[in-house]
């Protein structure tokens, strides 16, 4: 289904860093999603807690140390990616990785200590990479070199920036995180690829991050959307208060007001999990109802428009 009073871009992000979704189970929420008219399925594949994704290729050396000590025995094998990427490309939902850098980061620090800053550990988690690093910078192209490869063509690439604390202790800290997210888009010089980050680097307190208006925006902040479309961004709409699992329902989302303007492409609704979630979830009503709801959003609905 395609209108004009649709958004372009009509997402669902879903979190299997910290619990592991078969496949099957992730095929049958696309299909889900298909019928209820979303395109788009974000799939936040790794977090703090486990990095089930074969990397690197050679060894599988942080894919082994997940199985070992992350919050799951189980792992994404290209295979299965691809079995993702192409059931949504039957159905007409683009699929697309995030690749979180540099914070969510401390199953990295079980792997290598010396590539993280804190104290690693999933369990309750506080470590970042360090970018102060070389060798960091080498791995991060690699991983993203190797997913991007697992996922295709998807024509977006997130790379996380969210919930970033300064504690890599240099002269400026905000210059090295503003560098390295300069840095993060030579990643993907001269394509066709657009790059998405969390909200984080322009609305937290403390941090002055000047980026290029190449960046999507994904908020997650409330009440910030319509200040990052003015800054000049295109923005995807995930205020956490309306858009995320478990704070999500009907009501919130039909009384929800976005900003006007053709940078807003559109919306998704996010689901971070939590170990104690079982994958086939999305069939409960506390899923299903905000899935519905956001069928529903329009462009032209005043009550859906600031």
């Amino acid at each position: 289904m395609t209108s004009p009073d649709l958004y372009p871009h009509r997402g669902f992000m879903l979190d299997t860093g910290r619990k592991f979704f078969p496949v099957e189970a992730i095929l049958s929420l696309l299909t889900v999603l298909h019928q209820y008219n979303f395109n788009v399925f974000h799939w936040h594949i790794y977090d703090a807690e486990s990095f089930p994704v074969h990397w690197p290729e050679e060894g599988l050396g942080l894919t082994n140390v997940s199985l070992r000590h992350g919050c799951s025995a189980r792992c994404y094998s290209p295979g299965d990616i691809a079995r993702v990427v192409e059931w949504g490309r039957r159905l007409g939902v683009l699929v697309y990785p995030e690749t979180d850098v540099p914070g969510h980061c401390d199953i990295w620090g079980l792997w290598k200590k010396h590539l993280v800053v804190g104290r690693p550990n999933p369990k309750q988690p506080e470590a970042q990479l360090d970018i102060t690093h070389s060798e960091t910078y080498d791995h991060i192209a690699s991983l993203v070199s190797t997913v991007d490869r697992y996922f295709g063509s998807a024509p977006l690439h997130h790379f996380g920036g969210d919930e970033v604390a300064y504690i890599w202790q240099t002269a400026d800290d905000n210059k090295l995180f503003e560098s390295f997210l300069h840095w993060l888009q030579t990643l993907h010089p001269r394509t066709n690829k657009s790059l998405v980050l969390w909200d984080d680097p322009l609305t937290d307190e403390g941090k002055n991050v000047r980026l290029s208006k190449d960046w999507i925006i994904q908020t997650w902040h409330n009440g910030v959307s319509g200040e990052i479309v003015e800054r000049g961004h295109r923005v995807i709409v995930s205020e956490s208060d309306v858009f995320y699992i478990g704070n999500a329902d009907k009501g919130k989302m039909e009384g929800f007001v976005f900003p006007e303007g053709e940078r807003v492409l559109g919306f998704e609704v996010v689901w971070f999990t939590s170990e104690g979630d079982d994958p086939w979830d999305f069939r409960e009503s506390w899923v299903m109802e905000p899935i519905k709801a956001a069928s529903r959003i329009r462009r032209n609905n005043t009550r859906n428009r600031r």
